[in-house]
């Protein structure tokens, strides 16, 4: 015995097409919801990327204005009336800002060798680098009439330290013929980053030419 479906009714059919509809509707709302937090998401993403970059290159050239002023420093304590006049005495015969220790401070491996005004006297080979201890205080911050960042807040600029190595280098070292001795100096500058803020260390070998 066969069977017959019976049609639907118009009403029927209307409100099954318009559950149909709505459905696709919200699917179609749904993925462009997505594709917009996508979106924002990766604008978000490269906003920070430029910040970060902007932020590291401003850092950058904070840091090379410092190196350069600190370098004109170390020019300056080489030709002196008195050498290294600007570095602690050491009591003797002596240039100073020179130091012989051979011991560090016990635990920290803190240099016992002076700095005053982020000039250090020389350093003591089997102790941690000044730069690398996070309680190192012997840094000095210029002013911002010392350094073209008038900008910048002196707990954000850039601070230095200059370590004199000795007086006997070779001023010309590739110059067989040359005959002069200068002045070493090693110079650290670093940034004073807060949270989430670039940070840059730079670090030079001066060589101060004689009088």
């Amino acid at each position: 015995m066969s069977q017959h479906r019976r049609p639907l009714r118009p009403a029927q059919a209307l409100r099954r097409q318009g559950g149909i509809a709505l459905l696709v509707v919200l699917i179609m709302v749904l993925l462009v919801t997505l594709a917009g937090i996508a979106a924002v998401r990766t604008l978000v993403v490269e906003e920070r990327m430029a910040s970060n970059s902007l932020d590291r290159n401003l850092a950058m050239q904070s840091a090379e204005n410092v190196l350069r002023y600190a370098e004109g420093i170390a020019q300056a304590q080489s030709v002196g009336t008195t050498f290294n006049a600007g570095f602690t005495s050491n009591n003797s015969n002596l240039p100073y800002g020179t130091y012989s220790g051979t011991a560090c401070t016990a635990n920290s491996m803190t240099d016992p060798s002076p700095c005053t005004s982020g000039l250090c006297s020389q350093a003591t080979p089997s102790c941690t680098p000044r730069w690398e201890l996070s309680g190192f205080d012997g840094w000095a911050t210029p002013t911002s009439q010392q350094v073209s960042d008038a900008s910048l807040a002196s707990s954000t600029r850039p601070k230095y330290i200059i370590e004199f190595l000795g007086k006997n280098f070779a001023c010309a070292p590739k110059d067989p013929d040359d005959r002069y001795s200068c002045a070493q100096y090693r110079i650290t500058v670093t940034t004073q980053a807060g949270t989430d803020r670039a940070a840059v260390q730079l670090q030079s070998y001066y060589l101060a030419l004689p009088k």
